[in-house]
């Protein structure tokens, strides 16, 4: 019976499809365009008109058809035995070929329901390593945007960004730039028209340009990073200009302004050729700031975006004293990041106090173990942190959250190895050139006269008395390499009454190997 099922399948399901399409394009064949959105990786998503405005009687007949194409393709296939037939990644490209080609057949190569799926079969083609073949299925979803919906319409985007996305993928970095100097432009152009999309646009151009500096030439990190910026920026006037200044919709971007001021200010400290560029007050100009004046102008734009998140929460509107609370706590890390202890202090105590306020009990959770800082996203609330810290297998003394197991940091990449990695990077673990396990101390703070004094000469945010426990896969060069960059992190204390506490921390280091000159 299994083997008669599966011999129908096969033998209809050619038919069907036909049938179906024949039948959607009947039905749709009075309106200027048809468009239907399906998936090419192995079934049909969904159908979807985009185009024109249809009847409720109309679109119930769409659905239907939607659901006749998903039995036909998600029935599953059983093989003599009875048992499920499991349909490996190159038979899904070969299904995802064969959809495609149908739907050639029914509407012609030009046609808008291409689109979705060759940009689908694209990302099959990327996951197997088939770039050029995926460049050229984007290239044809492109060109058949701009026939149907015109030269510079906004639904091309997507497309274009999947490019971008496809040449970094191949670590073709120089197409890769040539791309993201077109989408740049075309979002000048379209700029002023504040739309939702343009915001999540920029941002996903800003991201691109962060991967950038982390995979480019070292030639161009110094463009990607103040591009990102530049972008970052951009998409905060855009929101801004949506909303209004005080949405806490907007918190998420000026959270990732602050962190890419934070990775500017790694790169400075690096210094070489990248920090010298980023001390220019001017892009190629002999105006280059000193490292302490850039040191303080990035601390300072950071306090002020802080104070812009402060703001939207003592909206008269919208109040909410557990996230200025909560940003209290930022501030605090920021100022731990830029050597001012002492601030820093009264900051971690007042913050404490009032999330305390909140729940005693969350708020003891939240501080019982240090934090690597500054941490991935911006939360508002102690529930909110203390789920994404144990989402992140965050460190308690001793170990994640008391057991064994050590705090582990993976380098965002060869560009930045002081900055841990974020959803911003993608690298891949089978580069890795190394690993070292780490024992070292975060230094309490002595309540006393010369508290002050104390923590000029040992902050209690950085690593002390660090030793090296295991080096896998490194050399004696790299152990002293290891060293220098286990005292460039940044942590947030352990707490106690609002003060921080002795931590001794075992840490997993993991080593990018260098992929580009």
């Amino acid at each position: 019976m299994l083997l008669l099922i599966e011999l129908i399948r096969r033998l209809l399901s050619r038919s069907i499809i036909k049938v179906v399409l024949h039948f959607t394009d009947r039905i749709f064949n009075r309106s200027k365009r048809v468009s239907v959105t399906c998936t090419a990786a192995a079934h049909f998503q969904g159908i979807a008109n985009t185009g024109t405005t249809e009847t409720i009687g109309r679109l119930a007949i769409m659905c239907l058809c939607k659901a006749i194409l998903r039995w036909v393709f998600l029935l599953p296939s059983f093989s003599v035995l009875g048992q499920q037939a499991f349909i490996s990644q190159y038979e899904d490209l070969d299904k995802a070929q064969f959809y495609v080609e149908e739907l050639e057949r029914e509407y012609g190569q030009n046609s808008l329901a291409l689109a979705e799926p060759l940009s689908e079969l694209a990302g099959l083609y990327t996951q197997h390593g088939r770039y050029e073949d995926a460049h050229r299925s984007i290239d044809r979803a492109t060109l058949i945007i701009r026939r149907v919906e015109g030269l510079y319409a906004r639904e091309q985007i997507p497309y274009l960004q999947q490019k971008i996305e496809n040449f970094a993928a191949s670590f073709d970095w120089v197409n890769a730039r040539e791309q993201m100097e077109h989408i740049y432009w075309f979002y000048l152009q379209k700029s002023q028209i504040a739309a939702p999309d343009l915001t999540e646009d920029l941002l996903h151009l800003s991201d691109m340009h962060i991967r950038g500096a982390n995979e480019d030439s070292v030639v161009y990190q110094s463009y990607h990073l103040r591009r990102a910026m530049t972008l970052n920026w951009a998409a905060l006037a855009v929101a801004e200009k949506m909303f209004t200044a005080n949405d806490q919709r907007l918190v998420t971007i000026i959270y990732k302004l602050l962190k890419q001021y934070h990775l500017q200010l790694v790169a400075v400290k690096n210094g070489g050729s990248l920090g010298y560029q980023l001390r220019e007050i001017y892009p190629g100009s002999n105006l280059v700031r000193s490292r302490s004046d850039t040191r303080k102008y990035f601390y300072y734009m950071g306090r002020r975006l802080l104070n812009q998140l402060a703001a939207i929460y003592s909206d008269p509107d919208s109040l909410n004293f557990e996230a200025q609370a909560m940003v209290s706590l930022y501030v605090a890390d920021w100022q731990v990041i830029f050597g001012r202890h002492a601030e820093a202090l009264q900051t971690y105590q007042g913050s404490f106090d009032e999330l305390t306020k909140i729940s005693v009990e969350q708020a003891s959770s939240l501080f019982e173990s240090p934090r690597l800082i500054p941490v991935q996203d911006f939360h508002d609330s102690i529930e909110g942190a203390i789920e994404a810290d144990k989402s992140a297998g965050f460190v308690s003394e001793g170990g994640i959250n008391g057991n064994s197991q050590p705090m582990v940091f993976l380098e965002s990449g060869a560009g930045f190895p002081n900055i841990g990695q974020s959803s911003e990077f993608s690298m891949a673990d089978d580069i890795l050139l190394s690993r070292a396990l780490f024992t070292f101390e975060l230094p309490e703070v002595v309540d006393n006269v010369s508290r002050r004094s104390r923590m000029r000469k040992m902050p209690f945010g950085k690593p002390v008395n660090a030793k090296i426990l295991e080096l896998e896969g490194g050399s004696l060069d790299q152990r002293e390499i290891f060293e220098n960059r286990i005292q460039d992190l940044s942590f947030r204390p352990k707490l106690l009454m609002g003060v921080p506490q002795a931590t001794e921390i075992t840490l997993e280091y993991k080593m990018f190997s260098k992929l580009k000159n």
